[in-house]
């Protein structure tokens, strides 16, 4: 395979890898790729800038850092990734983390434990619901029904993203007895189950 063969294949698998990403998370935006100084920029065009940047840019550089670890354990010979949003982009780290404690070398030493956590958190969160098959959601939901019917007492499903709160929408749309909604705010959200008011 030629350089310019394994180039476009990388990128090819950044751009599935970030869609993915954004589709767990409820966000929509285009990417477009280009090489800059022997790395790759991806540039992101969205109406959810504010919400993929986060509070002083720590939910791109925690994007950022996901799918540079993603990227590095496919493939090492993989140039590190930068992400630009809107003309946003975070700061470049000096080399790609290869092991856990070298995870942030531009987060100061106190904030990182705590945000090391809420990451693990979060990418724990998002893991756990890629494993919940779609068969598994829909079963979930034909369950909860079958409880709000019995007792008539709404459900409240346990946070979920977008992609996975569809599939309840939509296993109990034609449901004549019951109605579905998306509670909270953020990404994650609840479906509340209960029957339908006459």
């Amino acid at each position: 395979m030629s350089e310019n063969e394994k180039l476009g294949e990388q990128k090819s698998k950044i751009v599935k890898h970030l869609a993915t990403m954004f589709d767990y998370l409820g966000l929509e935006g285009t990417f477009r790729i280009e090489d800059k100084n022997g790395k790759i920029a991806v540039k992101i065009s969205s109406e959810d800038a504010g919400r993929i940047i986060g509070r002083k840019g720590q939910t791109l550089d925690s994007l950022q850092l996901v799918l540079n670890r993603i990227m590095f354990k496919e493939d090492e010979e993989c140039p590190h990734i930068l992400l630009d949003i809107d003309g946003y982009a975070k700061g470049e780290r000096e080399a790609r983390p290869s092991r856990d404690e070298d995870e942030d070398e531009a987060q100061p030493r106190g904030e990182r434990p705590q945000r090391e956590h809420r990451e693990r958190r979060r990418r724990n969160g998002a893991e756990g619901r890629q494993h919940s098959s779609t068969e598994e959601l829909e079963q979930k939901a034909i369950d909860a029904a079958k409880e709000v019917k019995r007792w008539g007492e709404p459900i409240r499903m346990p946070e979920m993203n977008a992609h996975d709160r569809r599939i309840i929408h939509v296993t109990l749309q034609n449901d004549p007895e019951i109605v579905t909604e998306s509670e909270g705010e953020g990404a994650f959200k609840k479906v509340v189950i209960s029957l339908k008011k006459d």
